[in-house]
């Protein structure tokens, strides 16, 4: 498994969708805060980039939708499957819609 692609209609302002990217990006930082070792966010507050040893994942919010993209090339299926898993559930919970 390397790179893993997520997206979801958030039917939100874009104000709204901003602020419910910052809730997930609490949610991953909680649930796998000690992986994450950098995380840069982009001067309008439209995306983040986090990265750890062995993965990166781009979250992005424009007018309808919210992306996720996870590259998790090192962290193999043993890591991964829980990784990806987890990023889904945090966005699900997080905008209140199914992932498509």
């Amino acid at each position: 498994m390397s790179l893993i692609q997520l997206s979801v209609k958030h039917g939100r302002t874009l104000a709204e969708a901003r602020a419910h990217l910052e809730t997930t990006l609490e949610g991953v930082r909680a649930r796998f805060g000690p992986m994450i070792q950098h995380v840069d966010w982009s001067a309008d507050r439209n995306s983040v980039h986090l990265s750890g040893t062995g993965f990166t994942v781009d979250m992005r919010v424009d007018a309808v939708e919210v992306h996720v993209t996870a590259d998790v090339p090192l962290l193999g299926g043993l890591l991964s499957t829980p990784l990806v898993a987890g990023l889904k559930q945090i966005v699900q919970q997080t905008f209140h819609k199914q992932l498509t």
